[in-house]
């Protein structure tokens, strides 16, 4: 099973488990959201946790995705130009010892 596999299946696990939870606890509880009071049942309650905390996720997942995309494009523009300054003081190196032997 590779990475994939594995953190999908280890994903549905948990799944089922919160479902087995929220369905084990179906009683009417009272949610204060400040301003008013709402009762609404605990299973209700326990998925829309849920599915705020993947939508959270996923938010800074994907940003994070970008700054990572342009920090690597920023580190492959710095390595190709130490690349080329590398190659060109290989050459000047090249080219002064091949002088050096013709004048001997």
């Amino acid at each position: 099973m590779n990475g994939k596999q594995s953190r999908f299946v280890i994903g549905l696990i948990i799944a089922l488990i919160v479902v087995i939870f929220a369905v084990l606890n179906v009683d009417p509880v009272t949610v204060s959201f400040g301003f008013t009071r709402v009762k609404l049942p605990l299973i209700i309650l326990i998925i829309v946790s849920l599915l705020l905390g993947a939508v959270i996720t996923m938010l800074l997942a994907s940003s994070g995705k970008k700054k990572d995309d342009d920090l690597n494009r920023h580190a492959k523009k710095q390595i190709s130009k130490v690349q080329v300054s590398h190659d060109n003081q290989i050459a000047d190196a090249l080219k002064e010892n091949n002088t050096k032997k013709q004048t001997k």
